[in-house]
């Protein structure tokens, strides 16, 4: 146990473990997210194989009635890219970052929220419960991802914060 306490203490010590790295590739994973998701939504074929997802929806449901099939793709295509973008001026803007943070979050919710109300989300002819279906597995990510939303606001809330403190 000593050894390993030593070890924790010495790597603990590292430059790559004191600075800001795990902000940065959250930051930076969520950009590359909300970039590589937004602009599937353009094509046709992508919104059709989320429409399933949308209409089981507590909190999106209403986009395909409201906009039709298209118009629910543009929305959540121009919706994600300017969370993107708004996370990605984080880098440099605390308040920005804050924006585009609770954006995601509202984003994740949205998403979240669809797994009880899929219907055969559980593989049946797999044995069922604990084996997910290709769309249930595909929106258990977005449970990372709205952890990381909250992380991003935290931490662009602390920045913020100090920048009001300082002057």
């Amino acid at each position: 146990m000593e050894k390993l306490n030593q070890l924790i203490l010495f790597v603990s010590r590292w430059a790559l473990f004191r600075g800001d790295l795990d902000r940065h590739l959250i930051r930076a994973a969520m950009v590359f997210t909300f970039f590589a998701f937004s602009i599937q939504k353009w094509n046709h074929y992508t919104i059709e194989m989320l429409v399933p997802m949308i209409s089981h929806s507590p909190v999106v449901f209403w986009l395909l009635p409201a906009f039709g099939l298209r118009g629910a793709g543009y929305f959540l295509a121009t919706t994600e890219t300017i969370f993107g973008a708004l996370i990605f001026l984080g880098y440099w803007s605390p308040r920005l970052g804050i924006l585009g943070a609770l954006g995601s979050i509202v984003t994740f919710i949205g998403t979240v929220t669809i797994i009880p109300f899929l219907p055969d989300a559980w593989a049946r002819e797999a044995g069922g419960f604990p084996i997910m279906t290709l769309p249930l597995g595909f929106l258990m990510k977005d449970v990372l991802f709205l952890a990381a939303s909250f992380y991003l606001l935290k931490q662009d809330l602390t920045r913020a914060a100090h920048e009001i403190t300082r002057g």
